[in-house]
């Protein structure tokens, strides 16, 4: 406890002079280093310094524990994606904010406040945030420093810059002794998160194991079933889908027990485009109007979902009008470039193939990789390679050829 932090901190409230405070008990310049916590003063000066404010010490030490147990949980909180948990105790330290600003707990309580707002996804607050911890970094110890690495690492992915997001995380590497204990799980988590997204499956595989067993020797159930989720998703991407489908079924199982709603609802999406990624899009035609009856229609995930339902549509030979209009009518509340795009390609596949590759191979590909959509890049480059292939364009199917063969980089 920075007892001159405290002192001073109460002192300002007061609008006392160091002169007025100092009168009686101690000399100026005394008290001016126990300010600057450069001496620690005797039991007996504190007491006085304090109860001529009006303070007392022993509460002040009741108070000072009560705060490093509130921010304990807060933090166990975040480990363990409790996040309605999180919020009301994020509310409790607020209300003591000045006061932690005087303690030796500021560094910690900024810090996961960051992680609290990327949770929240707000995007401002977060951005807000960022910003005042750069000006801090100077006082970070070595964990605290590797923390707000790890924190930025995410904070980039919440706005899908992967490139940006895995540099911090090769930044980590470097200093991976520097590793807070509790942490491990989270670095091995998101490191599986960024290599699935660069499609690199065989690192994505290898760091979700590691998240894996240290969610399982921690028993940290709900996180272990994200690290779970992570796997089954990279089963469907390496066509392992016996062993995804696996996995599906006892995520969905767990997440509607433990009351987990939005991750029931990733599970199902994944599951989903695993039916699809096997062929059967009337079965995830099913499943997906049950999903979307289950969703609020203002969220980003609604449209993805009825994107989705559109192509499982279409490919059962289903009419899929009424949904493309559905999305034009959310379009005009709330424009999406990505959204608009796929509603543009779904329209233009009931007209020539020449004029459904054009937009493709001019408008969709352009984006996707522009975005690093790798996956959705891929899946477009694979069409028109087929599509120049039929047409003999060698040299244009060699280029998407060789664009898909890339592997995150490495070529497969």
């Amino acid at each position: 406890m920075n007892i001159g932090s405290v002192i001073k901190y109460y002192r300002t409230k007061n609008s006392m002079t160091q002169l007025k405070l100092a009168d009686g008990i101690c000399s100026i310049s005394h008290l001016s280093k126990i300010e600057s916590n450069a001496y620690v003063p005797h039991e007996s000066t504190i007491e006085a310094l304090l109860a001529k404010m009006g303070v007392h010490w022993q509460k002040e030490v009741e108070r000072h524990k009560r705060l490093e147990r509130q921010l304990g949980e807060f933090i166990d909180s975040s480990l363990h994606y409790d996040l309605e948990n999180m919020r009301k105790l994020y509310y409790q330290l607020k209300m003591e904010n000045d006061y932690i600003q005087s303690t030796e707990l500021v560094n910690q309580y900024e810090l996961y406040k960051f992680r609290y707002y990327i949770y929240e996804i707000d995007q401002p607050q977060a951005e807000r945030q960022k910003n005042m911890l750069e000006r801090l970094t100077g006082s970070f110890s070595a964990p605290e420093k590797w923390l707000y690495k790890f924190f930025l690492s995410v904070y980039y992915s919440m706005l899908n810059k992967t490139e940006q997001s895995l540099d911090c995380l090769e930044l980590l590497d470097q200093g991976i002794q520097s590793i807070p204990q509790k942490f491990e799980g989270e670095y091995y988590y998101q490191k599986a998160r960024l290599m699935i997204v660069l499609d690199r499956f065989e690192v994505s595989a290898y760091y979700a194991e590691l998240a894996v067993q240290f969610y399982q020797l921690h028993h940290n159930y709900i996180r272990l079933m994200h690290a779970q989720l992570l796997l089954a998703i990279n089963y469907t991407r390496r066509n392992l889908h016996v062993q995804a489908n696996g996995l599906y079924e006892v995520l969905q199982r767990n997440a509607r027990l433990t009351g987990q709603t939005e991750l029931f609802h990733q599970t199902s999406y994944n599951y989903i485009e695993l039916l699809k990624e096997t062929g059967e899009y009337g079965k995830a035609y099913d499943f997906l109007r049950d999903l979307k009856n289950s969703l609020p229609e203002d969220s980003y995930f609604y449209k993805a979902v009825l994107l989705s339902k559109i192509e499982a549509a279409i490919e059962s030979g289903i009419d899929a009008s009424h949904l493309i209009a559905e999305v034009r009518s959310l379009l005009e509340q709330s424009p999406d470039e990505q959204v608009e795009i796929y509603c543009n390609y779904f329209e233009k596949r009931n007209f020539s193939q020449p004029d459904l590759m054009s937009y493709c191979e001019v408008i969709m590909f352009p984006f996707f990789r522009k975005n690093g959509y790798i996956k959705e890049s891929k899946k477009i480059a694979a069409d028109l390679v087929n599509y120049y292939q039929q047409q003999k364009e060698w040299e244009k199917a060699n280029f998407y050829r060789s664009y898909y063969n890339r592997n995150g980089g490495e070529l497969l």
